[in-house]
């Protein structure tokens, strides 16, 4: 019953990670950049949630949308100053992952000298919080906070809509032919920086979204957007680099393993174990849960 119990629990937090990675990943399959800002820009849509909770005093779902559209403008500003130029001379590897790293820098400690460094909490009416039994046996019971199940299911609805908008729209079609091989797709008459620019805004508005749904549950602060970052891209290679749905397990099986870890083991292993489990699938399947293999011709 425990186990189970710490499952339950991982859930919302794997959500999480899962919207994490999606972004992550999801400017890597088609731009093939790995934007180490994503991190920054996740710290950033929780402080947007912040300050709409705390200030202006709205609601959550007006509040959340607002947040994850100031983090589509700054994923698109990202691009247009950081990652625009390098491609115009054809995105050198290094380049760019030292361009990434710089951003992420500038904007994480941007973020500490604008804010305050100490942890902010959200209001703590923001959303209505009991607990819902789920199982009840034997006189045990498996429960859930209504918190943490609102994170859940609003994480899966941002995940449907996003597979919904890939599938079925021409656009996210465009979207998924350019993670193949974006040349191709450029002679058909489509426009790259067009595609490119609403992927980092998919991708903002994917960050921004976890970041509000983390600041719901814990206090955020200006430097939880370096461990976030590396989470995502643990997940994306769990799932597989370049898959979305495999993000969307990764996140949820990375949840779960750190809350069993927390449960069963010590909370001090709990952030360690994510990288365990990345180091385990490069060494056992390198492509991920789901990702796949493909062959360079030279």
């Amino acid at each position: 019953m425990e186990f189970v119990q710490q499952v339950v629990n991982g859930l919302a937090q794997g959500g999480i990670y899962s919207l994490i990675a999606i972004g992550w990943t999801t400017v890597y399959g088609v731009v093939g950049v790995m934007n180490w800002t994503h991190g920054e820009v996740y710290m950033l849509g929780g402080f947007s949630g912040f300050f709409l909770f705390t200030r202006l005093k709205l609601p959550f779902l007006p509040g959340l949308l607002i947040a994850m559209a100031v983090g589509s403008a700054l994923a698109m500003a990202i691009d247009q100053f950081g990652y625009k130029p390098l491609r115009k001379i054809g995105m050198p590897r290094m380049a760019g992952f030292i361009t990434a790293l710089g951003l992420s820098t500038l904007l994480r400690y941007s973020a500490t000298a604008g804010f305050s460094p100490d942890p902010q909490a959200y209001p703590g009416d923001l959303l209505d919080y009991r607990m819902i039994t789920l199982f009840r046996a034997g006189g045990r019971e498996i429960t859930v906070s209504s918190l943490h199940l609102f994170i859940f299911l609003g994480t899966l609805a941002i995940m449907l809509a996003l597979e919904l908008f890939i599938r079925r729209t021409l656009t996210g079609k465009a979207m998924l032919a350019a993670s193949q091989d974006m040349s191709t797709l450029e002679l058909m008459g489509a426009d790259p920086e067009k595609l490119i620019k609403i992927t980092f805004a998919i991708s903002g508005a994917l960050g921004a979204a976890a970041g509000v749904f983390v600041g719901t549950i814990y206090a955020i602060n200006t430097m939880m957007g370096s461990l976030a970052g590396l989470k995502g891209w643990s997940v994306a290679i769990l799932g597989g680099v370049g898959n979305m749905t495999g993000s969307m397990l990764g996140g949820l099986l990375l949840g779960i393993a750190e809350s069993l870890t927390a449960g069963f083991i010590s909370t001090g292993y709990k952030d360690a174990i994510g990288f365990i489990i990345m180091i385990l699938v490069l060494l056992i399947k390198p492509t991920g849960l789901m990702g796949y293999s493909t062959e360079e011709k030279v």
